[in-house]
């Protein structure tokens, strides 16, 4: 295994390896780790979770379930933006055989009577897809031979040869179309892709809001209805003393009682049903995963009615247009009629005739024992002993050359498959044309649907006010009414009652406001700029 001519090989080899390790690291990726849950400790004071609407969403971007699964179609569009860089990954080939034959001859030709033979062959290969479109092959190889045939002039015999070839496509494929159709379509992807989250994760960021007002309402119809109840006391207080009194019937007294009980059960309702809405919070935001956050009690520290309402500044038709413009569910179709031109293109190449043009160009070198002869006048010629850095040599000395070209012309008379291929792009191309249509349907009737429930809103919360006061009115009409004896405690209840409903009806209508303004800016695509929240990491 010390032999000289062994070394060159060996080293080929160990070379070959090396490189072949190297290439292998990049293929032990690391597992994309599941991401704590960020940002809930810095919010907790004194074991209470002060959120405010834009807290709220901020925390949700950081460690909603949904919106991380949400964001890992990104990675694996980056992944298939790598996979598509397959047609330019380079190829290293290395290879090692020996081969001993030992067999009788039946002929003097042959030079032995049983002719021995051991050949030993190394060879090492390069390949590559240039990004110009050309394939480049280098191929180096190098050969031990020994015999032990009377004829043979080396003995043993140490060869080498490299070899250069390329090939240019000069009509179909050429400068790599039919490679580059592929990356470039999963670069579009991976962009089209980012857009299609950021709409999706948008979506869920407008179901989070409408559950945290949904859970504002519910905290302030706790107060609403212990208002309701305190009123139901008050006249139930006043309705004993009247008994006490002689001015009340026996029975009277019950009306008045009974309504406590409602406000009563009322109330509780409200209770449970607003820890019902903070545990669907807490589960949004990831505090349900958190120790200490699951533990902390959470407060709302935003008032619907603190800002008045108002109706969007733009008409529907500016609306709409603004939101074709900005809507990344519109940049995502562009992208998609991209790609299907890509594959228009790609399939328009494939239907021309395969024109190749190949080069090649090799050396070669010989060295090893050469076997003396003696000629008819008794001279000796040979006998000279050179080593493997001769053939090397003489290899890069390109002393023995060989080079040629070929022309290749593959012409079918009928492609089916490229036909077909071609046709399917075209579908393609006219089906994004249609769904780009869809989608800019869709995005007008939300857009003006979104436009008339903000502007809707808007009025309820104005008449919802209007009636409240009138209630309120009213219910101080009635108790003077019924300390003057004019009316029933019946007829006092029923306006108290008016009363309750009228503040619920209003603290409804501030609740559907907040949601239907949600909804208008997520349809103009305004959400995020007046959040300031951004969707991309």
């Amino acid at each position: 295994m010390n032999k000289p001519w062994f070394r060159p090989a060996a080293a080929l080899l160990a070379a070959a390896l090396r490189l072949g390790a190297q290439s292998l690291l990049p293929f032990h990726l690391a597992t994309p780790a599941v991401e704590p849950i960020l940002g809930l400790d810095a919010s907790i004071h004194q074991g209470a979770l002060h959120l405010t609407l834009n807290q709220f969403l901020t925390l949700v971007l950081a460690n909603n379930t949904q919106i991380r699964l949400l964001r890992l179609n990104d990675a694996s569009a980056q992944d298939a933006v790598l996979a598509a860089h397959s047609p330019f990954d380079p190829q290293l080939q290395a290879s090692f055989n020996s081969n001993r034959t030992v067999q009788p001859q039946s002929s003097q030709t042959s030079g032995a009577a049983t002719l021995s033979q051991l050949g030993q062959n190394t060879s090492l290969g390069y390949s590559q897809v240039l990004p110009t479109g050309q394939q480049v092959q280098i191929n180096f190889g190098s050969n031990r031979f020994s015999s032990n045939s009377s004829f043979a002039t080396f003995n043993p015999s140490l060869g080498a040869n490299v070899s250069f070839n390329f090939t240019q496509p000069l009509l179909r494929n050429r400068g790599g179309l039919q490679n580059f159709t592929n990356l470039l379509v999963a670069r579009t992807q991976l962009v089209a892709v980012g857009d299609t989250t950021a709409s999706q994760i948008a979506d869920q960021l407008v179901s989070a809001a409408d559950q945290y007002w949904a859970s504002v309402q519910a905290r302030d119809q706790i107060q609403v209805q212990q208002q309701a109840l305190d009123l139901a006391r008050r006249s139930y207080q006043r309705d004993q003393r009247a008994l006490k009194l002689g001015a009340l019937a026996p029975g009277d007294i019950f009306t008045s009682q009974a309504q406590v009980a409602q406000d009563e059960t009322a109330l509780l309702q409200a209770q449970y049903n607003y820890r019902q809405q903070l545990d669907l919070l807490r589960r949004l935001i990831g505090a349900d995963i958190d120790p200490a956050a699951r533990a902390a009690t959470i407060v709302l520290d935003d008032d619907p009615s603190a800002v008045p309402p108002e109706a969007p500044l733009l008409t529907p038709a500016q609306a709409v247009d603004e939101a074709l413009r900005r809507r990344p569910e519109m940049d995502a179709l562009r992208r998609q009629a991209l790609e299907d031109q890509f594959s228009i293109n790609a399939a328009h190449d494939n239907l021309r005739p395969q024109l190749n043009l190949t080069g090649s160009y090799g050396s070669n070198g010989l060295a090893g024992d050469q076997v003396p002869i003696v000629t008819p006048l008794g001279t000796q010629i040979g006998g000279s002993a050179t080593g493997f850095g001769s053939a090397l040599g003489q290899v890069f000395g390109f002393g023995s050359p060989t080079y040629g070209f070929t022309l290749s012309l593959d012409l079918p008379l009928r492609n089916s498959a490229g036909e077909a291929s071609l046709a399917n792009a075209l579908v393609a191309q006219t089906g994004a044309a249609y769904q780009e249509r869809n989608e800019r349907q869709q995005i007008t009737q939300e857009v003006r649907l979104a436009d008339t429930q903000l502007r809707m809103a808007v009025a309820v919360v104005h008449s919802a006010i209007t009636a409240q006061t009138l209630a309120q009115e009213n219910v101080a009409a009635e108790q003077q009414k019924y300390q003057l004896g004019s009316i029933t405690v019946f007829e006092l209840l029923q306006a108290q009652v008016q009363l309750s409903n009228a503040r619920l009806t209003l603290l409804g209508a501030y609740t559907a406001y907040q949601q239907a303004r949600i909804a208008y800016e997520r349809a103009t695509w305004t959400l995020l700029d007046k959040l300031k929240l951004r969707v991309n990491p």
